[in-house]
């Protein structure tokens, strides 16, 4: 799906943010990608969507390299991005509007765009904001805007930058499990944070540092040593399982559920 290959990238005044990074992101997985400020994580993002081309190293999104300019609508077709700031992404002015723009370059016809709007706003429960001028909306339901104008353009992967950190508890909520959804029905996920908590669903984590990557393998595998290493947080569930004695479990959900279980005898 996405593939990284010994790339490097810097800032002209920031110095070397990313160096020799080799990825491969597989089409169907919840990949996590997690790091403290500074490590890169945005850049990743944006260098896999061709928002940012690497200085050395090659991008390849489904075999075409993020330094092909013919083949950069391709590519960010192929892998939408959602921000950190729900009003980074905002077009037009109404929500309708912001899901037109991309359909309408694609060239496709009104009545399929209006069949992909309902279906959308549908999916993550916001038809009732269609006509609705997108500044008066709040934080989370910009963020749910966002998410349905990347989908409206049925990409293969979502690359996420943060997407529930500017946003309300409940709205958080409902946000990572639509996350959890997308990817469940099929959608590539590339979900970047600092939060551990937000990436309990994944199939596999990498950690970033300035030096690269640092760890990777499968969440309870990454967790596992960041919790021996105390080099970083991981979820409270993880932990407290763990200090118990228990099998690790990611979620409150599944934790409450080993504590029943364990009360009960069964």
């Amino acid at each position: 799906m996405i593939g990284l290959e010994d790339v490097t990238f810097s800032y002209p005044a920031g110095g070397t943010i990313l160096e020799g990074i080799n990825l491969m992101v597989v089409k169907g997985e919840y990949l996590g990608v997690m790091g403290d400020n500074g490590s890169g994580k945005s850049t990743l993002a944006r260098l896999m969507t061709g928002l940012l081309l690497p200085e050395h190293g090659t991008i390849r999104v489904n075999e075409m390299s993020t330094h092909d300019k013919s083949r950069l609508l391709e590519i960010r077709r192929s892998a939408g991005m959602v921000f950190q700031n729900p009003d980074a992404q905002a077009i037009g002015e109404t929500v309708e509007e912001d899901l037109v723009f991309g359909l309408e370059n694609l060239g496709l016809p009104v009545p399929e765009i209006d069949t992909r709007i309902e279906k959308y706003l549908g999916l993550f429960g916001i038809r009732d904001l269609r006509y609705r001028n997108i500044r008066t909306l709040s934080g989370g339901q910009k963020q749910l805007v966002n998410l349905a104008a990347v989908m409206v353009m049925e990409p293969e992967c979502i690359i996420l930058d943060e997407p529930v950190s500017m946003v309300d508890a409940r709205h958080r909520k409902i946000i990572l499990e639509h996350i959890a959804r997308l990817n469940h029905e099929g959608t590539t996920i590339v979900h970047i944070t600092h939060d551990p908590e937000e990436l309990t669903r994944c199939h596999r984590l990498i950690v970033l540092s300035r030096s690269g990557i640092i760890k990777q393998g499968t969440t309870h595998e990454v967790f596992n040593q960041l919790l021996d290493e105390e080099i970083m947080d991981v979820p409270v569930s993880f932990a407290i399982s763990r200090a118990l004695g228990l099998s690790p479990v990611l979620t409150t959900e599944d934790l409450l559920e080993e504590l029943c279980r364990l009360r009960s005898g069964t």
